[in-house]
Parts: C-alpha cells; structure tokens; sequence
C-alpha cells in the first residue's frame, strides 16, 4: 500500500519558503541542503546548483525546491488539499503575510471554499 512521503514545491528564495511554511502553517524546517548542477540535470532538466529545503510537523513533510530566481508556478489547477483546525486564523495570518487568499462562497450554503497561494503561485485547498 502506497504512502505518501512527501509534497515537493518550489520557491523562489528560503526567506519566501519559511514565510509560509513555517510562519504560517507552523511546520518545523528540518534540513536544508544541495544538490549539484549535475544532480539537477539529472532529476530536473536543470543544470545548476539547488538548494532544497525540508519542513515537517510529523504529519505532513514538505521539500521545497529553491529556484534563487523569478519564476513562478505555471499550472492553474494542481493543488495540495490541507486540513487546519481553525481557517479562519489561517487565512488572517495568510492575508497579513500578503499571500492571495481565494474565499469563494458556496453556492446554497454559508460555507466557503478556502485556497492560499504561496509567494511562488503554488495553489493549496484549504479545509
């Protein structure tokens, strides 16, 4: 039976990845490291040096790809779906941190879709 490790995302500087991993969603930076260019080619496509940067809270594991430029994530629709125990302070904190908050209404009900971009683009669910 298959379990999930970990989510891999990108960010374009370590500052940008602890903002919200670890400011907003609490999580634990666990390990930060390197790969080399030739490393990058071979996992990636890309030939140059990587800093990945590791965060957990023993429940969800998180490795963050630093690009170290201005990029930003391209996919409109993939997404990581976390469950928090209060939205509501999550998506103050979210705000206050200057990241794109997606409160959409749903339709026949007082309850709402909740989603968080990051500061690269990368989209989570928020539940």
């Amino acid at each position: 039976m298959p379990k999930l490790e970990h989510i891999a995302v990108s960010a374009n500087t370590e500052r940008d990845s602890d903002r919200f991993f670890v400011e907003l969603l609490g999580l634990d930076k666990t390990r930060a490291f390197s790969i080399t260019a030739e490393s990058a080619q071979k996992f990636f496509g890309v030939e140059r040096e990587l800093r990945i940067v590791r965060y957990t809270n023993g429940r969800l594991d998180v490795e963050v790809i630093v690009t170290q430029d201005d990029s930003r994530a391209k996919d409109l629709f993939t997404h990581a779906c976390l469950v928090v125990e209060d939205r509501d302070t999550l998506e103050r904190r979210a705000r206050s941190l200057g990241l794109r908050v997606i409160h959409v209404p749903k339709t026949g009900s007082d309850t709402y879709y909740l989603f968080i971009k990051d500061f690269f683009g990368n989209l989570y669910e928020i539940k």
